[in-house]
């Protein structure tokens, strides 16, 4: 039965049981910076099969997210096109409120209307059954009761009843003969709030924001769940020009990475975009790039997995804090400050192991990861204890970072805060208590060392969660992971974590250079194991390749693909007659 102790109870029953995983960036580079004249493009994203198409109107290859069946992103018939999940506001919380003699019933437009409602057995294998309300309001499904307080909130989304409509725009986009075609018959059709990257053999590059994005009633804090008595219901949907899209940018590049397209657009439930979004590097380096070449491109997606952040969405570069880490250096008398300053300063925001002893390269890299949890601690902790950690908890799009930032700009922030967090105390002073903070806790962890030598342990990805070791660290944003594969030793167990996603695919967008570059660590769609125990030849093959930013050759010419072929089998249907 629904029921609960209030709105606590509420949320409760809507609180996923692990962060959000598996988001995607890609990084579109125009001819006019590309050393080939031609469009280079790249994306990272989470594990799913490859795929390759060729006849019935499809000539395209590449990432096929897990149940979908054909190619989602890869390189099409005179395109390559790639997708990132959408960061706009694309559903709304509904506060329902119910009758206090029905629970299954609630008030919209001036009377009690009933809600659909069923009771699902789900049978278990050696257990007891498990039974599931499902009740479904005008607005969408229930995702909460909080019978005490009379209301029930459910969630309407544009997506809803569009669904196969979102497969239909992934076969059209890339089967697409044309940009004119693959918009109208693919981005346009799209449900699911996705960006559509698009880069074309005539050197067009484009930004696509799709999906069934609402027009919202005036008046609503799309923070807070809106009220459901019809008052304040949806007025339509933005159209194709209303959504953000460019074509042919100024800049010659564009990078998207769960990011909002623009300054504009209404941000969704889980987007928290600051100054220090993990788009930064990217960004920095397209920028600076001239004659880019594919292993450049290459090079990009390593720095970008070293950065960390597809993983921990936390981190940003020293440099964002430098004028007030530099200030805290200028006028500090202790040498301790203006030394773990240095350092800090001097860490260039990448992971790295260059000389393989399993430590990372940088003791600034210690003392500011560490500074970044102690510093926010601090200025924070006195006016809203833990708050402003854990309401990043469940979210896959983090803040603290930028909140931060913000507090040392003062006025000189886009959005300054509303609250004096530094409790009028000088903000270099308190800087500078935040090294001096930092500093002591590093230095526990490396007793009798000098700061040169305080160098964390790199982190570890491990594909058998059981045989993680002090030593070896796991990341904590890192579901614990039980791989088949790994579990029955057919596989790698673990492995240095290169901070990255697990699909990566790379294009030159030439009619002469019809390939695609790709690695996914966990073998794609080869993950089968027989009842002997024994795996696929490819079930890991990749999985090391991609740990050290190593990519494989996709050729699309039916020819080379024959000739290159270990085995083939011609499957052949032929409906019976009626």
């Amino acid at each position: 039965m629904p029921g609960g102790k209030g709105a606590a109870s509420a949320a409760a029953q809507t609180a996923p049981t692990e962060p959000v995983k598996g988001a995607s960036r890609c990084l579109v580079i125009g001819p006019e910076k590309s050393a080939s004249g031609k469009v280079l493009m790249l994306e990272a994203t989470a594990d799913g099969p490859e795929i390759h198409l060729h006849g019935g109107g499809f000539d395209n290859a590449g990432f096929g997210s897990t149940g979908w069946g054909i190619p989602t992103m890869g390189r099409g018939a005179q395109h390559g096109w790639l997708l990132v999940s959408g960061s706009s506001e694309a559903g709304t919380t509904f506060a329902e409120k119910l009758n206090p003699k029905n629970r299954y019933e609630y008030w919209y437009k001036g009377a009690w209307k009933k809600m659909d409602h069923r009771t699902e057995t789900f049978r278990v294998k050696d257990g007891a059954p498990v039974t599931h309300e499902v009740a479904w309001t005008i607005h969408g499904p229930v995702i909460a009761w909080d019978v005490e307080n009379g209301t029930a909130y459910s969630q309407q989304m544009g997506v809803h009843g569009r669904e196969l409509d979102t497969w239909v725009a992934f076969a059209e986009m890339g089967r697409a003969k044309s940009l004119a075609e693959f918009r109208e018959k693919g981005v346009d059709r799209l449900g699911w709030n996705l960006g559509a990257c698009y880069g074309g053999e005539d050197g067009t590059i484009a930004y696509f924001e799709g999906g069934a994005l609402p027009k919202k009633a005036a008046g609503v804090d799309p923070r807070l769940p809106t009220p459901g008595t019809g008052e304040y219901e949806w007025t339509g949907f933005l159209t194709r020009d209303e959504k953000p899209h460019m074509i042919d940018p100024k800049q010659h590049y564009f990078l998207s990475w769960n990011s909002k397209a623009t300054g504009w657009s209404q941000e969704g439930d889980n987007a928290r975009i600051g100054a220090t979004f993990r788009t930064w590097l990217g960004d920095r380096l397209a920028k600076k790039g001239e004659a880019l070449t594919l292993l450049d491109m290459r090079d990009i997606n390593g720095k970008l997995f070293n950065a960390l952040g597809a993983v921990d969405r936390n981190q940003a570069a020293p440099d964002f804090f430098a004028p007030y880490i530099r200030a805290a250096i200028d006028v500090s008398a202790d040498p301790e400050v203006r030394r773990a300053g240095e350092y800090m300063l001097g860490f260039n925001g990448l992971y790295q192991d260059r000389d393989g002893d399993q430590r990372y390269d940088d003791p600034g890299l210690t003392l500011y990861r560490t500074w970044l949890e102690v510093a926010p601690r601090m200025l924070f902790g006195d006016d809203m204890g833990d708050w402003w950690s854990t309401i990043d908890t469940d979210r896959y799009l983090t803040y603290q970072s930028s909140l931060l930032l913000r507090a040392f700009q003062g006025d000189a922030a886009g959005a300054p805060l509303a609250v004096d967090y530094f409790n009028g105390r000088d903000r270099t002073a308190v800087m500078i208590d935040t090294i001096k903070s930092a500093v002591a806790e590093v230095r526990a962890r490396f007793p009798g060392k000098d700061m040169a030598e305080w160098k964390q342990p790199i982190f570890w990805k491990y594909f058998d969660a059981s045989l993680e070791t002090p030593d070896r660290p796991q990341m904590a944003e890192d579901a614990p992971e039980h791989r088949l594969s790994a579990v029955m030793r057919l596989g790698p167990t673990m492995a240095p974590h290169n901070g990255g996603e697990s699909w990566v695919g790379l294009m030159e967008i030439g009619a002469d250079r019809r390939a695609l570059y790709s690695v996914v660590d966990a073998g794609g769609q080869n993950l089968f194991i027989g009842p002997d125990g024994k795996g696929n030849p490819h079930l890991a093959d990749q999985t090391m390749m991609h740990e050290t930013n190593e990519l494989k050759k996709i050729d699309l010419s039916p020819e080379r693909i024959g000739k290159n072929a270990k085995s083939s089998l011609t499957l052949e249907y032929r409906p019976s007659a009626r």
